[in-house]
Formats: structure tokens, sequence, C-alpha cells
């Protein structure tokens, strides 16, 4: 869904304005080269999953001599829309070592953003990396981004956490009124002179706030869960020790993160499927006419509340155990006012890739949980260390990279035949190698646990999966890889 450009221009004036007379120029060289980059059509735009939000920065940076970040000042995360702007290291294409380069990123909205935007050549919400739109006083691209008013162009690649293909109508197609999905002629413009690039294997998992106790979770009661079928606690702990009404803190559709638990544990697009619970199952506590969630202290039933980007899901656990308020968007990008009452205590759930672990702190107000058991998974936040407690499989990285952790998605850079032949083709092909390499990895916090590279690539050893899809298929099983003997 497309925002629509007097809209999107009058929201970005509004914020320039607000910002009032802190607006500053950006310095000397940084004005520069970013004059320079614009000029020159150096400008590459990627959209999508929030899945390399984490690693986005390390691999755009490593491709540039003293790169420079920039961030958006409209909105609350700074990762929503983020850039970096550099000298290349490396020739790409007619773009020379040394030529000036901007590459922006953009997560709102999710996968679908990078799947059906980038097949349709649609013009959606970019950030504006402009001497004119950057700089704010005290902030210097360096140790601390600059911040930028929105744009709008066509993105030239895309990311998703599961191939362009399962992005299927109704539920994981973006749009209040939901788009349709990609036709055969659409998703034909990926093959042949575009290009799907596996990029990582990166583990999800459940987390949970600390209101729930040492509840055992299974797959099965997961799927439960998450397709509205139970609504208290005490229809998921045998124990009878838990009760209480469920929150769900999920993605909107079009999420990436939402597609991986449609199909892991409602196995749409798969075949026969379990319709994934939504906003609608949270009855009168969400009015749908002043996009509002209220969520009572003495809350009776369950609620289902839809997160435009994973830091938004973050916010709906802290919220749900502290109590507040956060905004988040729609479906198609509007804003939406979450409210949960009181002093929180509310047992909630959520769907978060595993780059999302270092938030999941202990002590802090919500942890990952283990299946097949009643663990929990988190960062310690005194020696910075992951951490398990409880019983149960968890997603650490030994388990992952074996296989036994199954619950993932597969990272994918989606680049369309327009942009192949091109230099941006081939800054996107050294963003692919740096993306599937081990070593690099290894080397980001956020993903050293939870990224692995893909079999059947350049790699193996330790960072890299020993479990595949049949035939590379996400809809297929997830089995240890074994060696192909010759016919």
């Amino acid at each position: 869904m497309q925002l629509k450009k007097s809209a999107l221009f009058c929201a970005a004036a509004f914020a320039a304005m607000a910002a009032g007379s802190a607006h500053a120029a950006l310095s000397g060289a940084h004005k520069t080269m970013v004059d320079n980059a614009n000029t020159n059509g150096r400008v590459l735009f990627i959209s999508g999953a929030s899945a390399v939000q984490k690693g986005f920065g390390t691999i755009a940076a490593s491709m540039l001599n003293s790169p420079v970040r920039f961030t958006d000042i409209s909105t609350k995360s700074t990762k929503d829309y983020e850039a970096y702007a550099g000298t290349l290291k490396a020739a790409a294409g007619t773009w020379a070592a040394g030529s000036n380069v901007i590459i922006i990123y953009r997560v709102e909205g999710g996968s679908v953003y990078g799947v059906d935007s980038v097949a349709r050549a649609d013009v959606i919400k970019s950030l504006n990396v402009t001497s004119d739109a950057c700089g704010i006083s005290g902030q210097d691209g360096t140790s601390v981004p600059y911040t930028c008013t929105n744009d709008t162009r066509t993105p030239d690649a895309g990311v998703s956490d599961v191939a362009p293909k399962y992005f299927k109508y109704p539920y994981n197609t973006e749009g209040e009124t939901a788009a349709a999905q990609l036709s055969a002629t659409e998703l034909a413009r990926f093959t042949g002179a575009g290009k799907i690039a596996p990029l990582y294997g990166l583990a999800f998992g459940i987390a949970a706030t600390n209101a729930l106790g040492d509840v055992n979770l299974s797959r099965a009661k997961i799927a439960a869960i998450f397709g509205g079928n139970v609504t208290n606690w005490s229809d998921v702990d045998e124990t009878g020790a838990e009760s209480g009404p469920i929150v769900v803190c999920r993605r909107v559709p079009g999420s990436g993160t939402q597609a991986v638990f449609n199909m892991w544990a409602g196995n749409f697009p798969c075949g026969t499927f379990n319709v994934p619970a939504d906003r609608s199952k949270s009855g009168s506590i969400w009015n749908s006419a002043t996009k509002t969630y209220t969520i009572p202290a003495a809350l009776n039933q369950l609620v289902v509340v839809e997160n435009s980007t994973s830091s938004d899901v973050r916010t709906c656990l802290d919220k749900a155990q502290v109590g507040g308020t956060y905004t988040t968007k729609d479906r198609s990008g509007n804003t939406v006012n979450v409210n949960f009452q009181g002093s929180g205590g509310h047992k909630a759930v959520g769907t978060l890739s595993l780059d999302s672990l270092s938030s999941a702190k202990s002590p802090g107000n919500w942890q990952f949980r283990s299946l097949d058991g009643a663990g929990k998974y988190y960062w310690n936040s005194t020696s910075g260390a992951v951490s398990t407690t409880g019983t149960g499989k968890f997603p650490t990285k030994e388990t992952y990279e074996n296989g036994d952790w199954d619950l993932q998605g597969w990272v994918t850079l989606n680049i369309p035949a327009r942009t192949a032949g091109n230099a941006k083709r081939a800054l996107l092909d050294q963003f692919v190698a740096k993306a599937q390499d081990p070593a690099v990895l290894q080397g980001i916090t956020d993903l050293k646990n939870v990224a692995m590279a893909i079999p059947g690539g350049d790699y193996e050893g330790d960072q890299v999966l020993t479990a595949e899809y049949v035939n590379g298929d996400q809809c297929a099983p997830f089995v240890r890889s074994y060696p192909k003997l010759p016919l």
C-alpha cells in the first residue's frame, strides 16, 4: 500500500518545522559527499525485512570508507529508516573505488515491502538523504547519526524472511484492504536477469513477559495461541498454575516475521492451514475508527496487538508488563495508539527473530522461552552473556546450527530484473557476499548467536547450518544435511 505523496510531504514538512532552529547543515565534507552521490545517481535503496536491521549497518559500513550514518527524524525507532554514506572500498560496475555512495534501508511494514513493492516498482516512503533534508545540531553522522526527513522512491532491491512466492493473499500481503499477491509475471521479475539471493538463516523465537510463569510451551500450544484457538492461559498450562487472558504482540500482515510464524505455527500458505489470529480477536479493545487499542488493567479477554516493526513488538511486550502507551502503524502505515492501562502485569507472548536477543534481558520485562519445556533464554544484563534457565529446547547457537531448532526464516535479497546489469546490481552483489560470509556474521553482536550461512553455498563449518529444507523449499521438511551420493 503506497502512501500518497501529498500526505507524505506534509508529514516531512511538519517534522522539519518541529526541528525548528535546531535544523542545521551537514559538515562541509559530508555535505559534499552526499550532494555528489545524489547528483551522480549513486543512491541504492533497499526495503523489507527487519531481520537484516541489526546487521545492515555493519555490512553496509564494511563496504564503505569513513561511513556516515543517517536515520529518520520523524520516528521513534532510529532504524525504521537508516542509511550509510561513504566512498566505495571496491569498484561496483561503473562506479569506481572511491566514488561517493549512499545506501538506504527501510524496514517499516516488513518483508512485503521487500517483495511486492520491489517487483511492482512501487514508489514508497524512503529516507531523504540530501544536504537540505539532513542534519540536526549536535549530531555528526559518526558517533551520533544525522537525522533526515522522508521522501519517496522506488526500491532497487528488497529483503524478505521467506521466499517471495510465499507472500500470499490475504494473510501475508500488506494494506488495510489486503493487497493482491504477486502474479506469475510479477514473480518472474526476480528470475532470469533478476535474482533471489539467499543471505542467511535466522532463528526466530517465542518471547513472553515476566508476568507469565514457567509454562511448558510446545509447537502445538503456540499454534493454538497464535491461531486464537485458546484465549486463557489455563487452557495452555496443564499444571493449573497459570491462568488469565492471553495478550499476543504480533506483526502486521506482510511482515516477514509474521509470515514465518504463519508458516511454522499455522502452515500458511503451504496447504491446509490455521487462520492466524489478528486484531479482530480483540473485540471492542481495538477501535478501528480511532485506530486505538485500549487494554484495561482488569483484562478479561484475548487481545491481539498488530505491530509494524520488531521494535514495536518489543515495546508491546514492555508495556504489557509495566503498563503505558506507545504508537505503532497499521497495515497501511497509519499511526495506531496502544494503551496498556494501569501498571501492566499482563501475560503476553510475542513473535520475534532472535536478533532481538540483546533486548530480552534478565532482569528485564520479557525473555525468550524454550519449547517442550518451561525455560527462559535471555541476555544477562550483568555479564552480557547469553543464558538459559529451566527446561526444554532452547534456540541456542548450537541447537540452531545443528538443525534441532526449526523455527526460522531463510533471509533472501530479492533483486528485480530492472536492477540487473547496472552498477547498483554490482553493489548488491557485494552486499550478498558480505551477508553470506560466516566470518561477517560472527562479527555482528546481534547475529553471531542466531544467524547461520545456508548449506550449499561457498562455506562450511562453524556458523553454517547443517540442516536444510528439502529442495530448498520452505514448505518442505527441514532435515539434517547429508552427503550427496553419486548416481
